[in-house]
């Protein structure tokens, strides 16, 4: 038998000793703040959106009533019985989700502040009476990067169906365990169908089944949920628990966490394999040689006017996009190439306002235009000629492509 199916087996049993000595109808219950993130196919993140919830897991037989959350500004609201929702969101839990969905933590936080939460409820077996939670210090966790594989193959972008999927993720570097012993910070993964049904949840804890804390690094998928040429949504989620107590042998806790999903597909046939994902990239940068090094920091800087975000003696880096950069390199022992007397490359960067950028840099002395301003095909562009006999092109599209 593994060390990692031992782990598991003992961790089943802890947990079926620990569930026993809850409260009949409710497991624990949670406030949270939460950042959603969204991973494309080459491991790149982008922000979504941010919420609070507030969740009471019941168990099996369990029932509550009365069940209300009071905020720190004296609002106190209602949550909702999600047994009763007739959609894929349907769960054995109270929820309240907060209205307001921001788009930065920040904005969270004036929205839902770091201040004193009281949770209320009643159940057939006792009641909870102004649980008292808060949040401290500890920061929100990074986004998870997840990485799929099948057999001996890895990143996968399309999974083979009928074929177990190992799940793993990038390291939970600020989990820890729980200093008051209640519970250790947590790591969900869930995966949806296209209709948001679940097919896999990794479990929770308190409910006499195996689940995983900040120190698991991967979870298995059976491939008997995966069905051919079906699209799927996976999510990661790191937790970090902040407030942990009990109340009338309850659990409870705040957190704040953080969730990162992956849009995966699964191919027609059982005989085809994984689609391994392209590497990530995260910028794009154009290296330019020169021998008067000078003359090229004052075209990009003065000219052109581009912000500067790297500058050494031997290079110099100017912003040109969100995630692109033009580097400049003076001829020497700092750069892999040597200055040709003619050089076949181009520059491109596309505007939105393409009759600007000629208006201010036409009036600029030592400008010099290889093309002025012109439509052509589906682009208005112009073309300039740098110190060291570089193309800089500037364009608009005027029929976008598809």
């Amino acid at each position: 038998m593994s060390g990692a199916r031992c782990i598991v087996i003992l961790l089943a049993s802890l947990f079926i000793s620990t569930a026993t000595a809850q409260q009949a109808d409710v497991t624990f219950f949670v406030i949270g703040k939460h950042a959603n993130y969204e991973q494309d196919l080459s491991g790149a993140h982008s922000s979504v959106d941010f919420s609070f919830f507030s969740e009471i897991f019941l168990t099996t037989d369990g029932n509550a009533a009365n069940a209300n959350l009071r905020f720190p500004t004296g609002e106190t609201i209602a949550f909702n019985d999600m047994r009763k929702v007739d959609s894929g969101s349907q769960d054995n839990i109270f929820l309240i989700s907060g209205e307001e969905r921001p788009g930065s933590y920040a904005e969270l936080l004036r929205h839902y502040p770091d201040g004193d939460y009281r949770v209320s409820f009643t159940t057939p077996s006792g009641a909870v009476q102004n649980g008292h939670l808060n949040f401290k210090e500890r920061p929100l966790p990074a986004p998870p990067t997840i990485s799929t594989q099948q057999k001996e193959l890895k990143n996968c972008r399309m999974l083979a169906p009928g074929v177990d999927a190992v799940v793993t993720w990038s390291q939970f570097t600020n989990g820890r365990s729980d200093p008051n012993g209640i519970l250790d910070d947590l790591i969900f993964v869930i995966l949806t169908d296209a209709e948001g049904n679940r097919v896999a949840h990794s479990g929770r804890p308190f409910e006499g089944r195996p689940y995983l804390n900040y120190s698991n690094d991967r979870f298995v998928i059976d491939g008997d949920v995966l069905k051919p040429d079906e699209t799927y949504l996976l999510s990661v989620e790191h937790a970090s628990l902040d407030d942990t107590s009990l109340f009338d042998s309850v659990p409870a806790f705040t957190t704040r966490a953080v969730t990162t999903k992956l849009s995966l597909r699964t191919t027609s046939s059982t005989q085809d394999t994984c689609t391994p994902m392209t590497p990530s990239l995260t910028s794009q940068t154009t290296m330019f040689y020169y021998k008067d090094l000078e003359r090229a920091d004052h075209f990009y800087g003065n000219i052109l006017g581009l912000e500067k975000t790297l500058d050494w003696d031997w290079v110099k880096f100017y912003k040109t996009g969100p995630a692109s950069t033009v580097g400049l390199v003076t001829e020497g022992d700092g750069g892999w190439h040597k200055v040709q007397e003619t050089n076949a490359v181009m520059l491109s960067l596309v505007t939105e306002e393409i009759d600007a950028w000629y208006e201010q840099i036409s009036g600029k002395e030592g400008a010099v235009f290889l093309k002025d301003i012109a439509d052509g095909g589906p682009i208005r562009s112009f073309l300039m000629e740098d110190p060291g006999g570089y193309t800089v092109e500037f364009f608009q599209w005027l029929e976008p492509p598809e």
